[in-house]
């Protein structure tokens, strides 16, 4: 076989070679520069990718998982899945490791382990990458200025970080493959094509691919470092233009996605601070928000001495709507009086819904003359306000109480505080009235020590916090015999040790709805108390308590059997329990006072109606409530022997009672005197410091022992 040379080639032959392997080695070397440039810069392309969407993903999925809004980060976790081809899974978690949100398959248990164990923030698989990103908590704060510097907004940003999660997210290389595979096989074309040119042909297709493809390297390293604009001109034909165009619509792409992530991101952002700055049912500031912007007016008046006004607002017949027709009229309420409200505030002030149906209002940089000016067209404007409901018409009032936000004021709680103590006062003095604090005031510095007498009364009441008293009911003719009647009567035991009256703190336990279980603690301990004297009598105690009922309890329909557990487990005899209750609480709960009197009576106990004289229809209401005894109100007892009138009310109030059958207790029996005038008009018992003092229940039972010993 003749060996082949270049000498046995032509001249056209020898031109072609000496243009094609010129051509061919330029190429090669070419190919070889734009592959490795390219499938660089597309593996950092695909990397760059991953660690964009978790970065991005990580502070969108923040609120949720504070909030532990799963609905919001699946669909966040769907749109990132749906943005692009590449991304396969993507699964959000907290910080326990425990699934928030996910999308896609599930990542396998010893890759998670892996990525935690090394910390490692990429983890390459034979399909694909996974990128990790933590969840940071950051300080939430709507500021109307800006007033930190650059840095500063750094520092405050990175001392308030705090990890409470983690994103993963999983971007398949199948695609990538599949380009490096194509492109490799065009530039094969592309060299083979070359060898069929001439040199000059050779040569200009050579200086025709280096231009574009360095274009194309240095637009891919801008895309990679986050420049998502980067276009190529599109000036060459055939493959290289076919990679021109793929490039700029991978950029388009890229671009197109990024943009949309944002603002998915940013709505979602603004839609979890707007949940967590706003009350759900009235749309209102919520209470953690407006104590945010009350912080930074005391801020302010410290700072600037500037002043400003905050009302807080207390609706007077919520209850009542809510006792009537339910929740949801109660609910309907809110949110109409929060309209009502709205539309009357100016736009520098602050409207929010503190709890329940308590309002706060913050007049910022407003005078004391012009907050009164605000608060008398509040009232008018709710006095005036009809609520119906169904075939209800209600007449709505609010009790607002003012404060003037100034320097004394060490806290935003010390503000909110007074703000209430002031609301008290004017639900005090009458409601649908606004009262404006002052610290010098003998109420509020009553309205304080009452507040603060029930601080540290809880759902389980310790022993130690109270004690009980007894005073004696006594019979006042001597024609009658009854067995010894005590009224049960309560003491609090301050941190101190000092012993407490009930004036100091009953009415504080009342308002904050704590008297049903002072009540159940007074049932219970005098129950125990009953079973002990007929331990000690061998079931021969004949005793006679009455417990008093607060308002409150008689609205509590648990009340009947928490009683009823109660004679069962110390067994003592219904007939000994007096239940004793004002006659302004049996008005207010008339339906339930008369169907526990119905069921305790059943049972053999006893009723007595404290206070009677006091309400405006006492007589009207006394035909609804089958009681044993009739407590005349004291205000009429002790100036009776000195006073016609009080005389004169106190004698018809015994004719009522003997018509009907009820015997009468006089109250405030002080001297010889009143009780004269009573055994004149023929009551039947009389209490009181002339015939008896309180004494503890303890000392009740020592005596009882002696007489029984």
């Amino acid at each position: 076989m003749k060996k082949l040379g270049i000498e046995n080639l032509g001249i056209k032959s020898r031109v072609i070679l000496l243009g094609t392997v010129p051509a061919l080695l330029f190429a090669i070397i070419l190919a070889g520069y734009a592959i490795s440039n390219i499938f660089g810069v597309m593996n950092q392309s695909l990397y760059d990718r991953g660690r964009i969407i978790a970065s991005q993903l990580a502070p969108a999925a923040e609120y949720g998982v504070i909030s532990g809004n799963k609905q919001i980060l699946q669909k966040l976790v769907q749109k990132i899945l749906s943005a692009g081809q590449e991304v396969t899974t993507v699964v959000v978690t907290d910080n326990d490791g425990q699934v928030l949100a996910q999308s896609g398959p599930d990542l396998p248990v010893e890759v998670i382990d892996t990525i935690k164990k090394g910390n490692v923030q990429e983890l390459k698989r034979s399909k694909g990458i996974i990128f990790t990103s933590p969840i940071y908590r950051s300080l939430v704060e709507v500021d109307d200025f800006s007033g930190l510097s650059g840095s500063d907004e750094e520092q405050k940003k990175g001392a308030s970080q705090l990890e409470i999660g983690q994103v993963y997210i999983e971007l398949s290389n199948q695609s990538l493959s599949r380009l490096k595979q194509n492109l490799v096989t065009k530039i094969v074309l592309i060299g083979l094509l070359g060898l069929l040119l001439s040199v000059l042909i050779a040569w200009r297709i050579g200086r025709n691919i280096t231009k574009p493809i360095q274009e194309i390297a240095y637009a891919v390293n801008k895309v990679g470092e986050g420049s998502f604009s980067q276009t190529i001109i599109e000036d060459s034909s055939g493959e290289l233009k076919t990679l021109q165009k793929g490039f700029n619509s991978m950029s388009s792409s890229l671009k197109q996605a990024y943009e949309l992530m944002q603002d998915k991101v940013n709505e979602a952002t603004k839609m979890l601070r707007h949940q967590a700055q706003h009350d759900d049912l009235t749309g209102l500031i919520n209470r953690r928000e407006f104590e945010v912007r009350l912080e930074r007016s005391l801020k302010g008046v410290r700072e600037n001495n500037t002043q400003h006004i905050f009302c807080y607002l207390d609706l007077d017949q919520f209850k009542l709507v809510n006792d009537t027709c339910g929740h949801t009229a109660g609910d309907e309420l809110l949110r109409q009086i929060s309209v009502l409200l709205a539309n009357r505030m100016r736009d520098r002030d602050t409207l929010a819904r503190l709890g329940g149906d308590e309002f706060g209002l913050l007049l910022e940089n407003c005078s004391l003359a012009d907050a009164n000016q605000i608060t008398n067209a509040l009232l008018k404007l709710v006095r005036d306000y009809r609520f119906i409901f169904e075939d209800k018409i209600f007449n709505i009032g609010v009790s607002i109480g003012l404060v003037v936000i100034n320097a004394s004021f060490e806290s935003v709680s010390d503000v909110i505080h007074a703000a209430d103590m002031a609301c008290y006062s004017a639900k005090k003095a009458g409601r649908n009235q606004s009262f404006l604090f002052s610290a010098g005031d003998v109420e509020v510095a009553q309205r304080r020590s009452a507040v603060e007498a029930i601080s540290d009364i809880t759902d389980e009441i310790d022993d130690e916090q109270f004690m009980l008293y007894c005073q004696p009911i006594v019979l006042l003719s001597s024609l009658m015999t009854q067995p010894r009647h005590y009224e049960i009567l309560i003491r609090k035991i301050n941190l101190e040790g000092n012993i407490m009256l009930p004036t100091t703190f009953i009415p504080s336990a009342e308002r904050y709805l704590l008297m049903p279980n002072i009540d159940r603690w007074v049932i219970k301990n005098t129950f125990a108390t009953y079973r002990q004297l007929l331990d000690i009598s061998n079931e021969k105690c004949d005793y006679v308590f009455s417990i008093n009922l607060s308002g409150t309890s008689l609205g509590d329909k648990s009340l009947l059997g928490y009683i009823r557990e109660q004679f069962v487990i110390y067994s003592i005899p219904p007939q000994s329990i007096c239940f004793e209750i004002t006659e302004t609480a049996a008005i207010v709960n008339l339906k339930n006072t008369i169907n526990l009197f119905t069921a305790l009576r059943k049972l053999g106990c006893s009723f007595s109606l404290d206070d009677f004289g006091s309400g405006m229809s006492s007589f009207m209401y006394l035909k609804n409530f089958e009681v044993d005894f009739l407590k005349i109100d004291g205000s009429f007892v002790k100036d009776m022997h000195i006073n016609k009138i009080d005389y004169a009310m106190v004698q018809s109030i015994h004719s009522v009672a003997e018509a009907m059958n009820i015997k009468t207790v006089a109250e405030f029996v002080e001297n010889e005197a009143i009780l004269r005038e009573l055994k004149v008009i023929g009551v039947h018992y009389g209490q009181g410091l002339y015939l008896g003092s309180p004494l503890p229940i303890k000392k009740l039972i020592e005596n009882f022992s002696i007489l029984n010993s």
